[in-house]
């Protein structure tokens, strides 16, 4: 990537953990408030909506954080735990604001286990379109701002990264499998610092998303990893091919949480060359140009 932005600070709003003494609510899902200063503007984005928009609501006033200056919201894939804050928040900040994500985004996806269900987008088009919502759905890279890039729809490369079993339905109605081609991730260029990722759930393989990323920017290394990796039930040796994959992609920090998984983050905290954070409801980190 050629431009640049002068620094980023990341906040998580959401996060299953809400970390000791906080004060602040967790919940199952993920939401990340992320203010871009380039060149004499700021820009804010936020990264998903967690399951439900109170919780951030709340803890964006507790951490001092105004909602009504978001400039765009980015949703990383149709899951309820990712999407479900949407309307409370759109409501909350009543104003129009454009809403970045995948054109499969109403897309029905269906999980089996322990009963069939919908675990895709909650709200129709047409309810959050009232409310403010200006949809850009797209599968093809798509620079945000100077220097902040959606890296749009990931091609699936590694063969150990295989997509949760979910279901979506066809024109005819009939069950088919969901490969999910709908996450995407969100990527900042820090002038003279380098690349820092963002990811929701990381459905298309965190490996892969990061060989994807560097394709994308030309870039030889990634500065660091913030959101989910998805390895909440991955196996043991899953979990170490996503670390010597992370290393031989020149991986330096990831900052994780969510889906991540209890297991994934011990064997991480062992195993990572570079810098493992645990990341919580209120987890801050800025990243500057030098």
């Amino acid at each position: 990537m050629k431009d640049g932005v002068d620094s980023v600070k990341i906040t998580i709003l959401a996060d299953d953990y809400a970390g000791y003494g906080s004060g602040l609510v967790g919940q199952h899902g993920f939401s990340a408030f992320i203010e871009v200063a380039v060149k004499d503007s700021v820009k804010n984005i936020l990264f998903d909506t967690g399951q439900y928009g109170k919780p951030i609501i709340f803890n964006s006033k507790k951490l001092g954080i105004n909602l009504a200056n978001i400039d765009y919201i980015v949703l990383s894939h149709r899951h309820y735990d990712h999407t479900g804050g949407l309307l409370r928040i759109l409501k909350h900040i009543k104003k129009k604001v454009y809403i970045v994500a995948h054109p499969l985004l109403f897309k029905p996806n269906l999980i089996k286990k322990p009963y069939l269900r919908d675990a895709g987008m909650p709200f129709k088009k047409d309810v959050l379109e009232k409310y403010g919502a200006k949809f850009v759905l797209t599968k093809d890279p798509l620079e945000l701002i100077e220097g902040v890039l959606i890296t749009g729809e990931v091609p699936r490369r590694t063969e150990f990264e295989k997509p949760i079993e979910t279901f979506t339905l066809d024109d005819s109605g009939k069950l088919v499998p969901d490969m999910l081609m709908d996450d995407i991730s969100l990527i900042i260029n820090v002038k003279n610092e380098g690349l820092v990722l963002v990811t929701g759930c990381s459905h298309a393989g965190i490996v892969n998303i990061v060989k994807y990323v560097k394709e994308l920017t030309k870039e030889t290394s990634i500065n660091a990893i913030i959101g989910g990796l998805h390895l909440v039930d991955a196996s043991e040796e899953r979990i170490e091919k996503t670390i010597r994959g992370l290393h031989e992609e020149n991986v330096k920090t990831v900052h994780a949480g969510h889906c991540t998984g209890f297991k994934a983050h011990m064997i991480f905290s062992r195993n990572y060359k570079g810098t493992y954070n645990i990341i919580y409801t209120g987890y801050t980190t800025v990243f500057t140009r030098k």
